[in-house]
């Protein structure tokens, strides 16, 4: 056998690999990866090496314990290295399975669909995906325009929200309402933008008759954490049913229990949409996990027939093994009541929160979201700059506490807790916090009221 040493000198194996100094780590980073995005980290004292992963803490390579309050932008739900998830991929790997193939029966992908109907018994077909978030957006977009191609002639135009985010491929982008996002690119025809939240704006658009789907995130993520009146969404089923409309979820931030429901739109009674999307938490952060849950009627005017079927297919859809991490996710996630756990868990960290707003409401303005999806909207100095980069920024190089700013919104801090997180962790956080503004107001003479 050949030594790769003999053949590429510099070649790093994964022994190697795994016991890179940080130092290295940076240097190969820097000259060939994203360099631009690794100095941005780096500055912001975001981009170190992290050593181990367990709960709502993580391990730097000086052995600084550090507390995420961000979860890979809301990966971590179930916690980092989650223990049932790890040992159950370990158990599936063991049985030394055939995981990719498009023809074969695929038993634990059966099995995963199986238990989505159960939940969501309105939608029954699934589609999962060995990729992330927009990849299940695109196969949203694209279901919805082949099933309206077959079945409502006429109809060409998808409406979605400005400011929401769906993902950065080419379809996905164009999805999104916010600009940023699609410059050095031609814009995609066929996309219509209304306010977020606009009722009234929505039916304006689909009045004319052309509309094949509304998309929309039941709460903002990228766009700032934003949550809309609670009779939206009932306004826009209602609207989607009278002009023929398919309504479709982006829950691949707010999904997966992150707002205490199993699907984020359970948490209105009785909502039923045609289709949504799922990432993120469904993975724990343990292997790229996405797809789809749709409605028999909607799924089967799109891929309901020999000449549909292979209309959308890849290398990695419907494989075994983001299957397996998602079915696990799903079981944990029911057998622990997370949904109870992140409603308990988020009266505890909002009342904490409200109560620094009260104190800092020159700073912090407003204290938002649902459940574990946080948003902390902040303010601006004299000279017009946003508290919040400052404050995440001081928040992890002093505190060891990581949150993000928003990609939308950089008035917006996010904080994400998961479910590992303790009273004492939140106490960490809040403590945090409220030194961090403290530094803040005292750098920039701003008046705060007295701590209660």
């Amino acid at each position: 056998m050949t030594n790769v040493k003999d053949v590429y000198p510099n070649f790093i194996t994964l022994g190697e690999a795994l016991d890179l100094s940080e130092e290295k780590v940076r240097e190969l980073q820097l000259a060939h990866m994203n360099k631009f995005r690794t100095q941005m980290g780096l500055a912001a004292g975001l981009t170190f090496d992290i050593k181990r992963a367990e709960g709502c803490h993580i391990w730097d390579a000086d052995g600084n314990k550090r507390l995420d309050f961000i979860g890979d932008v809301g990966v971590y739900l179930l916690g980092h290295n989650n223990p049932f998830i790890v040992n159950g991929v370990k158990r599936f790997l063991d049985t030394h399975p055939l995981s990719m193939d498009p023809m074969a029966l695929k038993p634990v992908t059966a099995a995963f669909a199986n238990n989505m109907a159960q939940i969501t018994p309105e939608l029954t077909r699934t589609m999962t995906n060995g990729g992330g978030g927009a990849e299940a957006v695109e196969a949203a977009l694209k279901m919805c325009r082949i099933a309206a191609g077959r079945t409502k002639k006429g109809k060409t135009r998808v409406v979605s929200t400005l400011n929401a985010f769906h993902g950065k491929t080419l379809g996905a982008v164009n999805a999104g309402g916010k600009d940023t996002w699609r410059r050095w690119q031609a814009p995609m025809p066929g996309h219509t933008y209304v306010p977020y939240g606009d009722a009234d704006a929505l039916e304006a658009e689909l009045s004319k008759g052309d509309v094949i789907m509304f998309i929309a995130e039941p709460i903002q993520g990228e766009g700032g954490v934003v949550v809309p009146p609670d009779d939206y969404f009932y306004k826009v089923r209602e609207l989607c049913d009278k002009y023929g409309t398919y309504m479709v979820l982006d829950e691949v931030q707010a999904g997966s229990c992150r707002t205490g429901y199993i699907w984020a739109h359970k948490y209105y009674k009785d909502l039923v949409p045609d289709a949504f999307t799922f990432a993120k938490a469904i993975s724990d952060g343990v292997l790229p996990v996405s797809g789809l849950q749709a409605k028999e009627e909607l799924y089967m005017a799109a891929y309901g027939s020999e000449e549909s079927a292979m209309m959308h297919t890849a290398t990695y859809q419907d494989n075994n093994i983001s299957a397996c991490v998602a079915l696990l996710s799903l079981q944990y996630m029911i057998e622990n009541d997370v949904p109870a756990k992140v409603r308990a868990g988020s009266k505890v960290i909002f009342a904490g929160l409200n109560k620094i707003r009260d104190r800092f409401p020159d700073v912090l303005e407003e204290v938002r979201g649902r459940g574990y999806m946080i948003g902390l909207k902040f303010g601006a100095d004299k000279d017009g700059v946003g508290y919040a980069p400052r404050v995440g920024t001081i928040l992890a190089q002093k505190h060891l506490v990581h949150t993000m700013t928003s990609t939308n919104n950089d008035t917006i801090l996010r904080v994400y807790p998961n479910v590992a997180t303790t009273n004492e962790d939140f106490e960490w956080f809040l403590d945090a916090l409220e030194q961090t503004l403290e530094e803040v107001t005292a750098t920039t003479g701003i008046a705060t009221t007295k701590a209660a």
